[in-house]
């Protein structure tokens, strides 16, 4: 099942918009799509992911998997935003094992979120 890797591309990292106009969010999108995404994983831009004190901030999920809120990045962390998504899309539930996670993906968790719908309901 296909991953989904939603990007902030609105993302002013808490600054004013820059003089060219474009800001973080968009050059952390520019600079994951000049990569190579695995075809499993789909590139989502969204306008906001409201981790504004957090950002830039990516997500990945898929149904019936853990979702990960990730924040923290910049542009120049494009390819490991990538290699979070490949490691992620490898799993069967969305959760890879801490030492296998690289340190941006260790330190910079925003949420972790419970697969949706639960397996078993209360």
């Amino acid at each position: 099942m296909a991953v989904t890797l939603y990007l902030c591309q609105t993302c002013r990292m808490g600054q004013p918009v820059p003089d060219d106009g474009v800001v973080p969010g968009e050059r952390l999108l520019s600079a994951v799509m000049a990569g190579e995404l695995p075809g499993d994983i789909r590139l989502e831009p969204v306008a906001c992911l409201s981790a504004c004190a957090r950002g830039c901030a990516v997500a990945l999920s898929r149904p019936g998997s853990w979702t990960y809120v990730q924040g923290g990045l910049t542009p120049d962390d494009a390819a490991e935003v990538v290699t979070m998504a490949r490691q992620y899309a490898e799993t069967a539930d969305g959760v890879v094992p801490w030492r296998e996670r690289s340190a941006l993906f260790r330190k910079n968790t925003i949420a972790r979120i419970p697969p949706f719908p639960p397996k078993d309901p209360l």
